[in-house]
């Protein structure tokens, strides 16, 4: 429940109201499946990543690409298969391996998944989580949705932090015992246990859950009362509203 996805940076993101912004994140995430070109689905990414690195550093801009990276070469390796038609542009023997569409339809596919990963990162980076959650609250979600969806970002960064202590910590406790000898069929052996500890630590911080959420009041029959209000900053929440709908507007005329 205190595990956070904000950093602290620098940029005109870190000024603007959390409402308006998840307005832009929506609109924005709309309009990469609009009819639009490929082209400008990656200068939409190209201006994410650019606001990333503006915002806190080249290292931290960087780290969405890593976590995805997986999923990006397995669309690399797959999608070709299945576009089997059209342009042949790499051909072995009688096997077809590669056409133009196939690379056209991966271009588009990636070019979404990158910037619909940015663009969600950038708004979790630049916003604190009690700011999101009064966000969605502003827009009419509940408490109760609000609140699991607020949930859902703190447990990804607090189980990857986990993850990665309980793998330092077999680390430091097998280098000595595997000095030299840590070969591919180790380092996935090395797997198994890690999930394990992982596993088990998450399900043992299940009650600290349940008792954080019940001190926010989870499950109360009583309507719930606000401590804070989400005020207007950077200037007025109108204005920045219609920012926020006048650049995804503007993006899909340029792009279209």
């Amino acid at each position: 429940m205190t595990t956070s996805t904000f950093i602290a940076g620098k940029g005109v993101l870190y000024r603007t109201d959390a409402r308006a912004k998840l307005l832009a994140l929506i609109l924005l995430c709309v309009l990469v499946f609009l009819p639009v070109s490929t082209g400008g689905i990656w200068i939409l990414f190209g201006m994410a990543w650019v606001l990333a690195y503006h915002a806190t550093g080249f290292r931290q801009a960087m780290q969405p690409v890593k976590s995805i990276l997986f999923m990006l070469i397995i669309m690399t390796l797959f999608t070709p298969f299945t576009y089997r038609e059209g342009t042949v542009v790499l051909q072995l023997g009688s096997h077809l391996m590669l056409t133009r569409e196939a690379l056209e339809n991966l271009s588009i596919l990636m070019a979404r998944f990158l910037s619909i990963t940015y663009l969600c990162t950038l708004y979790v980076w630049t916003t604190p989580m009690a700011d999101i959650n009064l966000a969605l609250r502003w827009y009419g979600l509940s408490y109760r949705a609000a609140l699991v969806l607020t949930l859902a970002f703190r447990f990804i960064p607090f189980i990857a932090d986990s993850f990665a202590m309980i793998q330092d910590s077999h680390a430091l406790r097998t280098s000595a015992i595997h000095a030299g000898k840590k070969t591919w069929k180790r380092k996935i052996a090395d797997v198994v246990p890690t999930v394990t500890a992982a596993l088990v630590f998450a399900l043992k911080s299940i009650p600290y859950l349940a008792m954080s959420l019940e001190h926010r009041g989870l499950g109360r029959l009583q309507k719930r009362t606000s401590f804070r209000h989400l005020p207007a900053r950077g200037g007025f929440l109108f204005t920045q509203m219609v920012v926020s709908v006048m650049i995804p507007t503007v993006l899909w005329v340029l792009f279209t």
